[in-house]
């Protein structure tokens, strides 16, 4: 609960209090309920998340929750938080704010998956485009991979224990695939194990990439190592 000061935040049990500056918070009403905006609660989460965390829940509120009919309803868009910062630029945690709006993305499904974009770009890849549909030579959707590498036919997939437990998963990932061969495109699959230690899936993407005409190399650290004379 966020109080504005002078008053004091609460302090009980079950309930976590915060103070705030005047003109910092703009309290909507939501089914009677006085809560903070989409954009002021991300805001307000600089001081309490690292950039990965932040940057995961600001691309969860460009995503915003689905709608029976299968849509989705974004909490914000990326102008209506960059307007949220610029009104209050001395706050606390500017630079992290900046850098994260500059990182969020729309159309991500999932926590992961921005963990695998950020790393993906530390590593100095080409800029990696989210959940954008591939098409066939007739125009058809052939997929929408999680992230792909534009001009370069290859999408890069996380896959969580779902793709191994359930077999509907299991077998569009493999039908899905079939499509994907006779385009000439190469799917990349990412588990947990490489976002702990990805030093080889660099080198996987980083291979790939190169023999689909990229001329740059990754600049994750230690991934090369001079040879011995």
């Amino acid at each position: 609960m966020t109080v504005v000061r002078p008053r004091r935040p609460p302090r009980a049990r079950g309930v976590l209090g915060h103070s705030t500056g005047p003109g910092r918070c703009t309290p909507i009403d939501s089914r009677g309920l006085r809560i903070s905006t989409a954009e002021q609660t991300w805001l307000d989460l600089a001081t309490q998340l690292d950039l990965l965390e932040l940057v995961a829940a600001g691309d969860y509120l460009l995503r915003g929750f689905r709608r029976p009919d299968g849509t989705r309803r974004p909490f914000t868009t990326v102008q209506r938080l960059r307007d949220a910062a610029a009104a209050h630029p001395g706050r606390r945690h500017r630079a992290m704010i900046d850098r994260a709006l500059g990182a969020i993305r729309e159309r991500v499904d999932s926590p992961k998956e921005t963990e695998l974009r950020l790393l993906l770009q530390r590593a100095g890849f080409p800029e990696l485009i989210v959940n954008e549909p591939v098409h066939d030579e007739n125009g058809r959707i052939v997929a929408t991979p999680d992230l792909r590498v534009r001009g370069y036919n290859l999408g890069i997939e996380y896959k969580g224990f779902v793709h191994a437990t359930s077999q509907d998963a299991w077998e569009n990932d493999i039908r899905r695939q079939r499509k994907l061969d006779d385009i000439d495109w190469k799917t990349i699959d990412v588990v947990r194990a490489d976002l702990k230690q990805p030093h080889h899936i660099i080198l996987v993407i980083e291979s790939e990439l190169q023999k689909r005409g990229w001329t740059g190399s990754s600049t994750w650290p230690g991934l090369h190592y001079e040879q011995e004379p």
